[in-house]
């Protein structure tokens, strides 16, 4: 989640005219900002340890975001990014007709609770993205924070996100004006004919993640709507072949 790797995305989104949404997971810096990032920690995404939200913005921006990716990164290849300027390079993207949008996880649980989709909710609205039709999707593994949405912003698309276990969503069903499930790729292929219960449903299945030619192949057999991957261009690739 470097400024580099979502210029990247905008990049190729920009080149080949694909539609292309940008994925960030979110929490509090220590100085109240939310900041784009996948742990609450930093020992595996930086070269640095410790907890993430008890960093300023300025003292993450300081750290190493890239060298667990890029021999001798650049210094947009290791700098963190801030949800809200993440927000704006979206908004200029789209001014300039590139077809990306946002897609926001909360974490949870967190040190600040129910605080970080109170926060995303007011920035999305401050931005205008909140009402049907905006360029933003939200997305937890929290059922609760799913739900916060639906009231904090009843026009937005949601996903509730499933790992290890398809426990009490395995029959399709999705809590009240849910309407696509996002399942890792481990659980479809221990149980394929879930994508088929929750179509019966109504309900579509976004997968994650999915980067090997042959399991893009394995979702679409299936039926699986929408994809999480590392490696958009490959996706892009067989859905350009399934659609000859």
């Amino acid at each position: 989640m470097t400024r580099a790797a979502y210029r990247a995305a905008i990049d190729w989104s920009s080149d080949t005219g694909i539609a292309l949404g940008l994925e960030c997971d979110v929490h509090f810096s220590a100085d109240d900002e939310l900041v784009c990032l996948h742990d609450l920690t930093l020992d595996r995404t930086s070269t640095s340890t410790g907890r993430a939200y008890q960093r300023t913005v300025a003292e993450l921006k300081q750290l190493d975001f890239g060298s667990r990716k890029v021999l001798d990164p650049q210094p947009e290849q290791r700098e963190l990014m801030t949800l809200r300027e993440l927000m704006i390079m979206v908004r200029d993207a789209r001014q300039d007709h590139v077809p990306v949008s946002l897609v926001v996880e909360t974490k949870h649980p967190n040190d600040r609770g129910r605080e970080v989709d109170e926060r995303v909710a007011a920035m999305l609205t401050e931005f205008g993205w909140d009402h049907p039709g905006a360029p933003v999707r939200l997305l937890s593994f929290s059922v609760k924070a799913v739900k916060r949405f639906g009231w904090l912003l009843p026009g937005l698309e949601r996903t509730l996100l499933i790992e290890d276990d398809l426990g009490r969503w395995r029959d399709g069903r999705l809590p009240d004006g849910v309407r696509v499930v996002g399942p890792d790729l481990a659980l479809i292929k221990e149980d394929p004919e879930f994508v088929t219960r929750s179509r019966r449903k109504d309900h579509d299945v976004h997968v994650w993640t999915v980067n090997e030619p042959e399991d893009v192949r394995f979702c679409l057999d299936l039926g699986v709507a929408g994809f999480t991957t590392d490696f958009p261009d490959r996706v892009a690739a067989i859905l350009a072949e399934d659609a000859r």
